[in-house]
């Protein structure tokens, strides 16, 4: 497998995003005034951090079913001049993670999301990491990935370490937090803000459970959810996190 990295990092990444983009739309409102980008302006601000967005394609908003075809393109220049922000395939929706549904369903529903951050975004604003709804293992789509730019697939939080692998990659994951299958990547996840906001954890804590992961396996992966950042809590957490990596000097991927 090829290395994924030299030096510590940190990957900071967002899934189940669509209601951002709906909210953009409708209320014609400039791309960092929407209270969700406004956040993630803060941290690369003051971080320099990256952000990897993972879209559904549809959700229902105040009961309408809405689609990213319907997101305005009147913020892309913004886009292309925030190359921080990255948008990559996370489902069809909530419903329908891509492990219930056909390989080609799946690269239908994938190709239509990237179709639209093209459209929306650019053709340069997209993840060379992606994460999967409910952490779905699509290695049978290794060379689809590929083609799209994508170099890893984000695995389970979870102890299990993954759900569809051999039992000797579930124990590189759990191990090393990194794994090769059917010529795809996989990268484990590791920290779920809004678990850590749960637990109520000190900052102290939350600090020493990062410098634990920098330790072995010499990287962090911290993930959210969108209705999730809405929370004073969550946002407290994931600041908490990426300050502390700029105090130790450890880079954004």
């Amino acid at each position: 497998m090829d290395k994924v990295h030299d030096e510590p990092f940190y990957h900071f990444s967002v899934d189940d995003v669509f209601d951002a983009l709906i909210e953009l739309t409708d209320s014609g409102k400039r791309l960092f005034d929407i209270p969700f980008f406004a956040f993630l302006k803060q941290l690369h601000d003051a971080y320099g951090t990256n952000v990897d967005i993972y879209l559904f394609y549809q959700g229902n908003v105040r009961g309408r079913l809405r689609t990213l075809q319907e997101v305005s393109a009147s913020e892309k220049q913004t886009f292309e001049h925030n190359k921080w922000i990255r948008f990559g395939p996370h489902s069809l929706d909530y419903e329908n993670p891509p492990y219930a549904q056909t390989l080609a369903v799946q690269k239908e529903v994938f190709d239509r999301i990237y179709s639209e951050v093209h459209r929306f975004a650019g053709t340069g604003s997209t993840s060379s990491w992606v994460r999967l709804h409910y952490f779905s293992e699509s290695y049978e789509l290794a060379s689809y990935f590929h083609e799209r730019g994508v170099r890893a697939l984000l695995a389970t939080d979870k102890n299990a370490g993954s759900h569809r692998m051999p039992n000797d990659i579930k124990l590189m994951l759990l191990r090393s937090g990194l794994a090769e299958y059917q010529g795809m990547q996989f990268v484990r996840t590791y920290l779920r803000a809004e678990n850590l906001a749960k637990g109520h954890l000190s900052d102290e804590r939350i600090c020493d459970l990062v410098d634990s992961l920098l330790s072995s396996p010499g990287f962090v992966t911290l993930m959210s959810h969108e209705n999730e950042i809405l929370r004073g809590e969550v946002r407290s957490v994931v600041s908490t996190v990426i300050h502390h990596m700029r105090d130790i000097n450890v880079k954004s991927r």
